[in-house]
């Protein structure tokens, strides 16, 4: 297993890339079997329920959206991981919840770190059961760092996702908030019984981030009616 205290080798390998283009559905379907593998605990049944909940609903995010645009001109609108995920447990955190939270990031492209010292045998044997699953190690590793203060700290983190009282989100968001460069956004669930945000409808949507790609059709001889126009006005 691999093992880090820095979650910028995950982003500096073209692992993470990769794991990123494969695609929604694709992902989703490598990552289903890992369901059937995983560390025993008490809630593993609901675990399993939940879990493929939310992989049926992240393949539904691989459509590619067509745009209006002008002639000559395609535009699309995707959706892609947004980098470097720290899944962050703490002693409020449930094993359901953090294999649902680390299984949808990873299923929205994601490159995701797991710190839950609290349960770090058991987190081991999960990154160990997405690994034997085809996951690629650059794409999942199991943080051994002291502090989760020295993980924020991670220049390429894009997104943290966790769980504690509402005292302590507010008091992470705030240290997120303080620091410089990228604001790193937090997704955080403050109810570790029902997890209202978990099964929330924009859940995944928060784990993703929206793109555009734009190709000139005529440069490339798409547009023949324009060609066509061209060549009769000569």
């Amino acid at each position: 297993m691999m093992h880090t205290t820095d979650t910028l080798d995950i982003q500096a390998t073209a692992i993470w890339e990769a794991w990123n283009r494969r695609g929604f559905a694709d992902r989703c379907q490598l990552l289903e079997p890992i369901l059937e593998q995983l560390p025993a605990h008490a809630e593993a049944a609901a675990t399993v329920r939940l879990a493929k909940q939310l992989l049926q609903d992240a393949a539904a995010l691989e459509p590619i959206i067509a745009l209006p645009g002008p002639t000559g001109e395609s535009n699309e609108l995707y959706l892609t991981g947004r980098g470097v995920v720290l899944v962050l447990g703490n002693e409020q955190s449930t094993h359901s919840l953090i294999t649902c939270q680390l299984l949808a990031a990873l299923a929205c492209g994601n490159a995701v770190a797991l710190h839950w010292p609290e349960q770090a045998e058991w987190s081991s044997a999960l990154v160990d059961a997405c690994h034997q699953s085809g996951v690629p190690k650059g794409a999942l590793v199991l943080s051994e760092a002291t502090s989760s203060k020295d993980l924020l700290q991670t220049p390429d983190l894009r997104l943290v996702i966790s769980s504690g009282t509402p005292e302590q989100i507010i008091a992470l968001n705030r240290t997120l908030a303080a620091q410089d460069g990228v604001l790193i956004q937090l997704v955080a669930e403050t109810d570790t019984t029902n997890c209202p945000q978990l099964v929330s409808p924009d859940f995944l949507l928060r784990l993703v981030t929206e793109k555009t790609r734009t190709i000139n059709t005529t440069a490339v001889g798409g547009n023949a009616t324009l060609l066509e126009l061209g060549s009769s006005a000569v």
